[in-house]
């Protein structure tokens, strides 16, 4: 009895793992944007708070806020950022996002001065979308 139990167990195993092995995983799409790497790279001639300003954009932001205000991901992290989006929110309200984040970005307040702040935000009133 116990023999017969032990080969329809395994007989059941095996038809499992059968299904299992038919289950097919699809690939992510990988998309890839081209950038003109000395735009990038090159820094714009900007006023000196700007200038560190763009500098720290570079380094610390643009990761999910993509320098040339075009996403970097299929679904960007966050959206870009401009002279408008300061406008419309306001230089206080987006210093206190940049201080203390929100539900998908990490808060600066540790790292970030608030005078480097300051200059995130100089930078921010000189990008203009295209």
């Amino acid at each position: 009895m116990q023999v017969v139990l032990s080969l329809v167990l395994i007989g059941l195993g095996v038809l499992a793992q059968d299904s299992l092995r038919e289950t097919r995983v699809s690939s992510p799409e990988i998309v890839r944007t081209d950038y003109d790497m000395a735009e990038v790279v090159t820094p714009p001639s900007l006023p000196a708070d700007a200038l560190a300003g763009w500098k720290l954009f570079v380094q610390r932001c643009a990761i999910c806020h993509d320098p040339l205000g075009q996403p970097s991901y299929p679904a960007s992290f966050a959206p870009p950022l401009s002279r408008a989006t300061v406008g419309t929110m306001g230089e206080d309200v987006v210093r206190d996002v940049i201080e203390v984040g929100s539900a998908r970005m990490p808060g600066w307040q540790y790292t970030l001065s608030p005078e480097q702040i300051g200059e995130v935000i100089a930078y921010l009133n000189t990008v203009t979308l295209e």
